[in-house]
């Protein structure tokens, strides 16, 4: 029975960029590759090398505002010729500032959403502890009542916007 579930659950980037792979023990495979269809869950790439048998690479894509982006993938597929590699890789590690980074590109210039609630929550998280320290200090029980729940809301939001 086939599987209907769509394959890509991000937009694609469509658009040749500088990539630079390593093995796991960090030896360099190529310096030279280009990525294809660049999402923030993975990308294709063609390579010059041969990349053997590896299952996992370090790597490095260079974003066209001159950034680069940095961070660890499986190798989903490999389809190799007497001209090089073409290849699938799905990252598995890549850190939340360099997602954004790809998310920018992607979607081009606009606001980021992200960052602003991520500062929004991080303000928050700081307001209520100057007011619970006040309220420490003033001994206002009454202000303590709903205090608990609001702390553990903005905690909880926190903590999400940080594993983004």
């Amino acid at each position: 029975m086939p599987d209907d579930r769509p394959r890509r659950r991000h937009p694609r980037f469509l658009i040749d960029l500088p990539l630079t792979l390593w093995d796991h023990s960090h030896a360099l495979l190529d310096s030279h590759a280009l990525a294809h269809d660049v999402t923030p869950a993975g990308f294709g790439f063609e390579s010059r090398r041969d990349l053997g048998s590896n299952a996992w690479v370090y790597f490095e894509l260079r974003l066209p505002d001159g950034e680069s982006v940095s961070g660890s993938a499986r190798l989903a597929w490999l389809q190799r010729g007497d001209w090089g590699t073409w290849a699938g890789a799905q990252i598995t590690s890549l850190s939340a500032r360099d997602r954004r980074r790809v998310l920018r590109v992607i979607h081009g210039p606009g606001f980021d959403w992200a960052g602003l609630a991520n500062r929004a929550v991080t303000a928050g998280v700081v307001i209520i502890s100057v007011v619970a320290v006040r309220m420490l200090l003033s001994g206002d029980s009454e202000l303590w009542m709903g205090f608990p729940l609001l702390a553990a809301a903005l905690a909880a939001a926190w903590l999400y916007f940080l594993s983004r």
